[in-house]
């Protein structure tokens, strides 16, 4: 049973090679293969076929279930939940690019947000439109080489403490994340999204910045795990 004090973040690669398409493809839903089919970018569609295959997957694994058993529904505000779940196996997907993490936890509400370094990011314009005053002196103030990274840093919390509450971005702009150590624990000062999360930033490959945030004001471990297509194949084997 997974522990409400740990969470597992799984690294997951969105490029797949023609020798794991069919495989991947075959333990998505019927809406899910539908929704494959709709791609019309390689790119995109190489995203969703490796994040999906690779969620249920990694869920399956949770549940004692096949990959193509795992059953999905999406919450009030899109976020995927498991269908008929106790709640003993709670998780959230980002990815961008090349990279996806998924966030497995037990018993709490978790959220994750993975986004990429652009250098064309308008982020003091945003971090002014967006953010509150001592978050914005943050990014303004911070050196040009660093202000992306910065902006990104309390973009992610943000982001990842929103996911955890299910509710849209929006809601969350305002959520006060500007602290230097790599946890805090924040709360709503404006009251729109109830209760505490706890929020963590994740060390990810270059090029990226990260935070994943679990709810309620108690410390938890992160744990690292990547995930591959070889393991459908060997859940396959082992359910044949």
């Amino acid at each position: 049973m997974l522990a409400s004090d740990v969470v597992h973040i799984w690294f997951i690669g969105l490029s797949v090679s023609e020798r794991w398409a069919k495989t991947m493809a075959a333990v998505l839903s019927a809406d899910e293969r539908e929704r494959l089919g709709g791609y019309t970018s390689e790119r995109l569609r190489s995203a969703f076929l490796c994040a999906r295959a690779a969620t249920r997957s990694i869920l399956g694994g949770y549940l004692s279930v096949a990959p193509a058993a795992v059953r999905l529904t999406a919450g009030r505000w899109g976020k995927p939940e498991i269908v008929g779940g106790d709640g003993a196996v709670r998780f959230n997907l980002s990815h961008c690019d090349d990279l996806a993490l998924l966030a497995v936890t037990g018993f709490r509400d978790v959220g994750v947000d993975v986004e990429h370094l652009h250098a064309r990011r308008p982020v003091s314009e945003m971090a002014a439109r967006y953010f509150p005053a001592e978050e914005n002196e943050m990014v303004t103030t911070a050196a040009v080489e660093h202000r992306a990274a910065v902006f990104l840093r309390l973009w992610t919390r943000k982001e990842a403490c929103v996911k955890a509450a299910g509710a849209r971005m929006a809601l969350g702009l305002g959520l006060p994340v500007a602290s230097r150590s790599p946890a805090v624990v924040v709360r709503d000062p404006s009251g729109r999204l109830s209760g505490q999360w706890t929020v963590r930033d994740v060390t990810v490959p270059g090029g990226h910045v990260a935070a994943v945030a679990m709810a309620g004001g108690r410390p938890y471990l992160i744990t690292r795990r990547s995930w591959s297509p070889e393991r459908l194949h060997q859940e396959k084997r082992r359910s044949g």
